[in-house]
C-alpha cells in the first residue's frame, strides 16, 4: 500500500492518546514524531531532515498531513525550509523569540497586560541572578562584563546588554527558567523599550551590569537577587512615569 493510500488513523509509531476528550489530529501526531526523531537522532540547528518522500514512507501519512505538520513546526521556528535545488526541511532552533511570539497569542486572548509582563520580569530575572551565583563557571563567564569600556550608546550597547542577561539566564542552570525569562524579556524589549528607549539610563544600566557581574562572580546570591530586582524596577518605574497607559494595554499578538 502506498503512502498516499495508507489509512491515517494508524500512522507508524502513533503516540498514545491520553486525553479521551480531545481527538488528536494526524498532523499533530506526525509533528510530535518529527520532534522526537530530531532529538533521538541528535540533529541540531541547520541539519537537514529526510526528504518529503522519505517522511511519507516513514510516517505512513498523506502528503497533506505531513505538510500540515511541517507548518505547525515551522510557525514555532522548530524547522525551516531551505529554498532552491537541494533544499528542503532543516532543523530550526529553540529560541526565546519564537516562544515569545507564540505566547503573545495566549497572553492577548487571556487578557494579560504589559504591566503584568513587567511584574513577571521582576520575579524571573532576580531568580536567575540568585541561581547564577552557584554556577561553577560564573567567574570566567562574568569576567567580560567587568571591563570599563562597555559601550553606552547605539546598537553596540543593546547587543552587550542582551549578551549580559543571556549569560545570567544560562548561568541559572535551569533551561526552562532561562527560556521563559528570555522570552519575557524579549517581549518587553521589542514591545516597550523599542518605542521608549531610556537613553538617559544607559550609563547607569552599564554600571549596574558591572556591579551585578562582580556580585555574581563572587557568588553573593542575596546581593545579586537584590541588585537585579532594583535594576529592573528602576527601568519599569521609568516607563510607568512616562507611559502609564501602555502598561494597562493588552499584550499584542505578534
Amino acid at each position: 500500500m502506498s503512502a498516499e493510500s495508507t489509512p491515517e488513523s494508524t500512522p507508524a509509531r502513533a503516540v498514545e492518546q491520553t486525553d479521551p476528550r480531545r481527538v488528536i489530529k494526524t498532523s499533530d501526531t506526525v509533528a510530535l514524531q518529527i520532534v522526537h526523531d530530531i532529538k533521538a537522532r541528535g540533529l541540531t540547528r541547520g541539519d537537514r531532515l529526510p526528504s518529503e518522500t522519505s517522511m511519507l514512507q516513514e510516517y505512513r501519512v498523506s502528503r497533506g498531513s505531513l505538510r500540515e505538520a511541517f507548518r505547525l513546526l515551522e510557525v514555532q521556528g522548530l524547522i525551516r525550509f531551505k529554498p532552491g535545488p537541494g533544499g528542503g526541511p532543516i532543523v530550526g532552533s529553540v529560541e526565546a523569540e519564537n516562544l515569545a511570539r507564540t505566547s503573545t497569542l495566549y497572553f492577548h486572548l487571556g487578557g494579560m497586560t504589559y504591566g503584568e509582563l513587567f511584574s513577571t520580569q521582576e520575579l524571573f530575572e532576580p531568580l536567575c541572578a540568585r541561581l547564577a551565583c552557584a554556577h561553577p563557571e560564573r567567574r570566567e563567564r562574568m569576567e567580560p562584563f567587568l571591563r570599563s569600556n562597555v559601550p553606552t550608546v547605539g546598537p553596540a550597547y543593546h547587543a552587550e546588554t542582551i549578551r549580559f542577561h543571556d549569560e545570567v539566564h544560562q548561568l541559572s542552570d535551569n533551561k526552562v527558567l532561562a527560556l521563559y525569562t528570555a522570552a519575557v524579556t524579549h517581549l518587553i524589549s521589542t514591545d516597550i523599550m523599542a518605542t521608549m528607549d531610556p537613553t538617559e539610563l544607559f550609563t547607569s544600566i552599564v554600571d549596574e551590569h558591572q556591579r551585578l557581574a562582580q556580585v555574581i562572580s563572587d557568588g553573593d546570591a542575596v546581593e545579586a537577587e537584590r541588585l537585579m530586582s532594583e535594576h529592573f524596577k528602576a527601568q519599569h518605574d521609568y516607563c510607568r512615569e512616562r507611559w502609564p497607559s501602555r502598561l494597562e494595554e493588552l499584550i499584542e499578538w505578534r
